[in-house]
């Protein structure tokens, strides 16, 4: 089932959540909405569902504008941030209550509804826990519970707001990758809010940035990590180091290190580079394509070496990173001074 959302705009009194938002997700894709808290994502995410309405703009399931439909009709499944899972109900009647509170007429049977439960259980693999109860589980496993629940009653389209925000790095990471998984398989049509930068980049086939109500860039994940399309995508995907420059015929000036500047107008820009864009090397003869700046500290993380670096001409600090194994054939020192080389730098014009 597709889903559009057309520009979509919602005040809340003086504040404006969506500005003029849309909104395209292909049939059996999985979209994450990425941004800060406050950015509007999840409201975006209620008014697909029905939950909220939108001040103007349309959302379409499939040709069907759903717009004017209430929650019931739209045939969505929502997996919230903590579960919201009934206490007093054993798991496998968890999942079932969805099919058990239909109309009569639309009520599957007693066997029809232990047979949907029962695949449901082992798909997400807690079949084994169907007779306990949610406190019984562990946080991970209750996500997977709340998420058999959605699925139970074949919704249209999936919804997911921090589904696994409520826990630790390591749950969290085993979890979206069983998701992706789950996915897959079922190539159901789902949305998933998330603030968390690599679960949106793991997990989805398309992101769509937000801030501040408005939509910063679309596109796959190596597009928004690789190609941000501004300065605040590039901020918020990830680590940046920031350079302050000026273009002059085509050079941009970075103190006085010079780089290729020729795809932009005279004047002040920012450059912007990843850690992992960062090139460093043993000081031999100074030039006009490396900067200088001293070694404040070396990280070992895993198979990276992570260098926080202070720049000998304006003090400002970098980060820069490499594999332990080109460190070893470097073999830099806390206090050595090192050349330093941007590569993959992207400019964008500065205040």
């Amino acid at each position: 089932m597709k889903i559009e959302a057309r520009n979509l705009t919602k005040t809340y009194g003086t504040f404006t959540a969506l500005r003029d938002v849309s909104l395209e997700v292909a049939d059996g894709s999985l979209v994450a909405l990425l941004g800060p808290s406050g950015c509007g994502k999840t409201t975006l995410l209620r008014i697909i569902a029905g939950l909220d309405v939108a001040d103007t703009g349309s959302i379409l399931f499939g040709d069907r504008d759903v717009s004017d439909s209430k929650v019931k009709d739209r045939q969505v499944g929502f997996v919230f941030q903590h579960y919201a899972l009934f206490r007093h109900m054993t798991i496998f009647e968890n999942v079932a209550f969805g099919l058990r509170v239909r109309p009569r007429h639309l009520r599957p049977s007693e066997s029809e509804i232990r047979a949907k439960v029962n695949e449901l259980l082992e798909l997400i693999q807690v079949d084994w826990l169907a007779k306990r109860y949610p406190s019984q589980l562990s946080g991970g496993q209750r996500q997977r519970v709340a998420l058999a629940r959605a699925l139970a009653v074949e919704p249209q389209v999936l919804l997911l707001d921090e589904p696994f925000g409520a826990l630790d790095a390591k749950v969290r990471a085993d979890l979206r990758r069983w998701l992706r998984q789950l996915h897959d398989e079922l190539r159901l049509t789902a949305v998933l809010v998330t603030h968390d930068q690599e679960e949106a980049l793991e997990v989805a086939d398309r992101i769509l940035v937000m801030n501040e109500g408005h939509v910063e860039q679309v596109g796959t994940p190596e597009d928004v990590y690789d190609n941000p399309a501004t300065p605040f995508v590039y901020n918020f995907l990830g680590r940046v180091n920031l350079f302050h420059s000026r273009v002059h015929d085509g050079r941009a000036f970075i103190g006085e290190t010079q780089l290729d500047g020729s795809e932009h107008r005279d004047g002040k820009v920012v450059g912007y580079a990843r850690p992992h864009d960062i090139d460093l090397d043993h000081i031999e003869v100074d030039d006009h394509t490396t900067m200088s700046a001293i070694v404040a500290r070396i990280q070992n993380i895993g198979p990276v070496v992570r260098f926080d670096l202070k720049r000998t001409d304006t003090g400002e600090t970098l980060e820069a990173e490499m594999s332990k194994e080109r460190h070893q054939q470097l073999g830099f020192q806390v206090g050595e001074r090192v050349a330093v080389k941007p590569h993959n730098l992207r400019l964008f014009p500065g205040d």
